[in-house]
């Protein structure tokens, strides 16, 4: 199951350029927009545009009540004449790794998410628009980081993509925690959405349980088991993001978002499953 929201949509993209606080920069924005839409042969006529609004419109009247959304381009070919032509920037054209400016568009969609979703934002481009190409998608993403740091990506973001870059490289030891089995490779990665059910707990009720199962020496804790270790383990048995997971083990006191819903679903899943093993104590 992929996240489609962390695709790279034109109007998505524009939508969150043109508020606070990216909106300082948002005519710099739009030159790029332009440029991605001209190469890509994206040009509307006024025909085109007027298609889209209630029979009566005016192209002025459109170009006044929406003054940031159409640029104007070079004149083209339109039957046996040449005519006027637009560009819209808040097309729903989808960005892809092979189009100009993919990276631009890419940091921008970065700086639009919360710290604790770029893991996944990163899972999810890994496999969709680099194909696994652990190689490739890492190069980019260095290349991106230099390019756009003092522009576009904060240092915590930054911080956050390096961090995913390090614990995602595969092992340079092939062995596993006997030293003698190479390490099993899982494949096919599931990126999580909000409210899939895909398992009963949330992410952050996950990140407790992990915490609680320490607590009461169900797991290892401390040296024996890292917080990256844990992510990995938790990651392959539910499906979310190992980076994540360990950002929300390591954050100091109460896990960032939790609320008292949370510990209510937790004690729930527990006592679920202390009422399965509730018959086979009594029938002993």
């Amino acid at each position: 199951m992929r996240n489609t929201s962390y695709k790279l949509i034109l109007n998505d993209l524009t939508e969150a350029e043109s508020v606070t606080p990216f909106n300082k920069g948002f005519e710099e924005y739009k030159k790029v927009a332009f440029l991605f839409l001209n190469h890509t042969g994206k040009h509307l006529f006024a025909e085109d545009i007027l298609s889209r609004y209630r029979e009566g419109a005016i192209l002025e009247g459109i170009f006044e009540q929406e003054n940031d959304r159409f640029i104007p381009g070079a004149n083209h070919k339109k039957g046996d004449k040449m005519e006027r032509t637009w560009y819209d920037v808040w097309s729903m054209d989808e960005i892809e790794q092979m189009d100009e400016f993919f990276d631009f568009f890419f940091a921008c969609k970065l700086r639009h998410l919360s710290l604790l979703e770029i893991g996944d934002f990163l899972n999810f481009h890994f496999d969709y628009s680099f194909k696994n190409n652990r190689a490739e998608f890492q190069a980019f993403l260095n290349l991106s980081l230099s390019q756009y740091h003092e522009t576009l990506l904060t240092p915590h973001i930054i911080e956050v993509i390096n961090e995913w870059i390090k614990t995602d490289k595969p092992t340079d030891n092939p062995e596993d925690l006997n030293g003698s089995e190479k390490e099993e490779k899982i494949k096919g990665r599931i990126p999580r959405e909000a409210g899939d059910h895909l398992t009963t707990l949330n992410l952050n009720q996950t990140a407790m349980l992990i915490q609680f199962m320490q607590q009461t020496g169900i797991i290892l804790k401390g040296d024996y088991l890292t917080y990256t270790q844990a992510g990995k383990a938790f990651n392959i048995l539910t499906g979310y993001s190992a980076h994540t997971i360990r950002q929300q083990l390591g954050t100091k006191g109460e896990i960032e978002g939790v609320k008292f819903e949370d510990y209510k679903e937790l004690h729930e899943a527990i006592t679920r499953i202390a009422n399965l093993i509730e018959p086979k104590i009594h029938k002993k």
